[in-house]
C-alpha cells in the first residue's frame, strides 16, 4: 500500500518534465541562494564557492525518469564547455548519500553533486517539479531556466549556454 502511494506521488513530482524542451529567459524577482552539502567532501557549499564561473544548476533525483533521460545530454554539454569555465551543480532532491552514490556508479554526472536532504532548495528556486535547471552567468546573474527534461545538445540550448560566457 505504501509503495503504491509512493508510486502515485512520483508522476506529480516529475510532471514538469513534459512542459519544457529548451531554456527560457529567466529573471527572478530576487536572486536565489543555494545551500547544500557536497556529496564528495561532506562540506556545506553555496553559490559563493563558484564565483567567476557560469553555472548550470540542475535539480534532480534518481527516481525521476525525465532526470535520468536528460543526464547524457547534460553531461555532453558540460564536457563541451568545461574548459571555458561552465560548471554543473547537480542538486539531488532529498535522497540519502548512499542512494546517490549507488546511482552515480550507474549514471555518472559530470559536475559537482550536492545534496539537499531538507528538500528546501527546489522551492526556493521557484520550481515545483523535477528536473528543474537554472543557468547563471559568470557574474552570478540569472539568465535561463528550464522546468522539465531538455536536450542540452540542441542548438538553441547550446546558443543559450554560449551567451552566458560558456562559448
Amino acid at each position: 500500500m505504501l509503495a503504491a502511494g509512493f508510486a502515485m506521488a512520483l508522476p506529480s513530482a516529475c510532471a514538469a518534465a513534459e512542459s519544457a524542451n529548451t531554456l527560457s529567459p529567466w529573471q527572478p524577482k530576487a536572486r536565489p541562494g543555494l545551500q547544500a552539502v557536497d556529496l564528495k567532501s561532506g562540506e556545506a557549499r553555496s553559490l559563493a564557492d563558484f564565483v567567476g564561473h557560469a553555472l548550470v544548476i540542475n535539480f534532480w533525483a534518481s527516481w525521476c525518469a525525465p532526470c535520468r533521460l536528460e543526464l547524457p545530454t547534460l553531461n555532453a554539454a558540460m564536457d563541451r564547455y568545461a574548459a571555458r569555465g561552465l560548471r554543473l551543480l547537480a542538486v539531488n532532491h532529498g535522497e540519502m548519500p548512499e542512494r546517490v552514490d549507488h546511482f552515480l556508479q550507474e549514471v555518472p554526472i559530470h559536475g559537482t553533486v550536492l545534496l539537499d536532504r531538507s528538500q528546501t532548495q527546489l522551492r526556493a528556486w521557484g520550481a515545483r517539479g523535477l528536473p528543474a535547471s537554472f543557468v547563471l552567468d559568470a557574474k552570478g546573474r540569472p539568465r535561463f531556466s528550464a522546468f522539465g527534461e531538455i536536450d542540452w545538445t540542441a542548438p538553441p540550448v547550446l546558443e543559450a549556454l554560449e551567451s552566458v560566457g560558456a562559448g
